[in-house]
């Protein structure tokens, strides 16, 4: 089981362990059909669905499960989106997911960043790596941007119930350590 840092720090966010009392910064993007468009969750249409997602967070990061940061901007302490990772033997992936009010504005690829870079400093992690759905051209741009190269197409992999209840199409990106030699 990986030690994961509990607040991740950068320029201008703190990423730190998501509380029940993020419910209802968690419910205002959650509950937006655009930001949850491409997600492979479906839009709460209830707090209640928020509060669920939280009382699974603490739980599957004593596991080692899943570790989850509610993305918070300094100085504030509102969660404006979440970003989490699965770290197992020799990789990593990561999902995010951002309030619309603050898309542009680079947050989601700092976020992106900080956990990317936790995951390198991890010995034994050998590749990190995210999906998005291929209309997802803004996640696309997130992910080359935390260094991440496009790897390929998976053919109708994914559901994305908030826009097909059949599987998508979706782009796959990894970072790959280049030495396996510096594994430990």
């Amino acid at each position: 089981m990986t030690d994961a840092p509990e607040i991740l720090t950068t320029e201008r966010l703190v990423l730190r362990r998501p509380a029940l009392t993020d419910a209802t910064d968690i419910y205002a993007y959650a509950h937006d059909p655009e930001v949850t468009r491409y997600m492979v969750w479906l839009t709460h249409r209830e707090i209640t669905e928020s509060i669920a997602f939280l009382e699974t967070c603490g739980p599957r990061w004593e596991a080692g499960e899943e570790y989850c940061w509610a993305i918070t901007i300094t100085p504030e302490d509102h969660a404006i989106g979440m970003i989490g990772c699965r770290v197992r033997e020799y990789d990593a992936d990561f999902g995010y997911v951002l309030n619309r009010e603050c898309w542009g504005r680079g947050y989601a690829t700092e976020a992106a960043q900080a956990v990317v870079t936790w995951l390198k400093s991890l010995s034994g992690i050998c590749r990190i790596w995210a999906t998005c759905d291929t209309e997802n051209l803004a996640s696309v741009r997130v992910l080359e941007k935390v260094g991440l190269s496009y790897e390929g197409r998976l053919r109708r992999s994914t559901i994305r119930p908030n826009v097909s209840s059949t599987p998508r199409d979706t782009f796959v990106f990894a970072w790959v350590r280049d030495d396996p030699a510096t594994l430990t």
